[in-house]
């Protein structure tokens, strides 16, 4: 049986769905049971426990074959300390692999994850992958992967009114741009098998710089879509006026500028090991276009 935490997650419902179809009993973990129904008429054991809570935590864990940890990918934008709630859930993870006996975990990290600090977030990623690699006895898989596709999303109104996407990205950093359920699955697979290496990058089809992001989107929609590149000192200005808290403002931003600066970007080479299926093309068609409605021609 496998354990699949912050199961109704993008990741963590794509790998719970890949299990499920293959016929594998699996255990979905959520803070809410009525997120996860439709998992359990599928066939999935729900369990509701918050991931902070480590006691709940280890009884989900208890008896599985192998688990899924997730720590909370997205950003809690009004939270006055969100590094120390990632900690908080990663201690609690890493105390209920412990005491719950679960002999393999595949976790989820990020591009970046080897780095302490001037990486945002995955600073706290970071210090999710010591922790696990610090529980005895336990053999854990660390998934790394790039830039997920679904950020795009948050600029479909922009691209609606304005055929344009502003960001602090220099235009010509390749982005790994993959897919949220592409990593759902390879999490699942290595869960079944649990032969990877310890750390393993995720890099989707191929790297692409915001330029190509907006001439791809631009030709599927037959108009033109400008990128316009803001400074990062103005993205996080705009972060705080729309009601961000400070310190997830400056996370947010910090990401950006290691990513133009280079100090955040993949690590391991390109491989079949590391590349998963789904295109930019296939993405946008898929999940972007149907956000812009019918759009007038320019």
């Amino acid at each position: 049986m496998y354990a699949i935490t912050g199961a109704s997650g993008r990741t963590g419902r794509s790998a719970a769905l890949h299990l499920l179809e293959r016929g594998h009993a699996v255990r979905v973990i959520g803070r809410s049971a009525e997120r996860l129904a439709d998992l359990a008429d599928r066939g999935a054991e729900v369990r509701e426990a918050d991931q902070t809570d480590p006691d709940r935590m280890t009884a989900a864990l208890r008896g599985a074959t192998a688990a899924y940890a997730v720590v909370q990918p997205n950003y809690l934008p009004e939270h006055p300390d969100f590094g120390a709630f990632q900690d908080a859930v990663s201690a609690s993870l890493a105390q209920a692999v412990a005491d719950s006996g679960v002999p393999r975990v595949v976790g989820l990290s990020s591009w970046g994850g080897a780095h302490a600090t001037g990486v945002g977030p995955v600073a706290g990623l970071h210090r999710f992958e010591e922790r696990l690699r610090a529980v005895p006895a336990v053999r854990v898989h660390l998934l790394r992967p790039g830039y997920f596709m679904e950020n795009l999303l948050g600029f479909a109104d922009q691209v609606r009114a304005e055929r344009r996407i502003s960001a602090p990205f220099d235009p010509d950093v390749p982005l790994p741009l993959i897919t949220t359920g592409d990593v759902g699955v390879a999490a699942a697979e290595e869960l079944v098998k649990g032969d990877g290496p310890p750390v393993r990058e995720l890099h989707g089809p191929r790297d692409v710089p915001m330029s190509e992001v907006v001439a791809v989107l631009g030709a599927l929609l037959g108009q033109p879509v400008a990128y316009e590149r803001i400074e990062v000192a103005e993205f996080h200005t705009r972060l705080l006026a729309a009601g961000i808290a400070g310190n997830v403002a400056a996370m947010m931003a910090e990401v950006p500028a290691a990513m133009n600066s280079r100090h955040l970007r993949t690590e391991q080479p390109r491989s079949a090991e590391t590349t998963t299926p789904t295109s930019l093309e296939e993405f946008l068609r898929a999940e972007f276009l149907p956000l812009l409605g019918a759009m007038p021609a320019t």
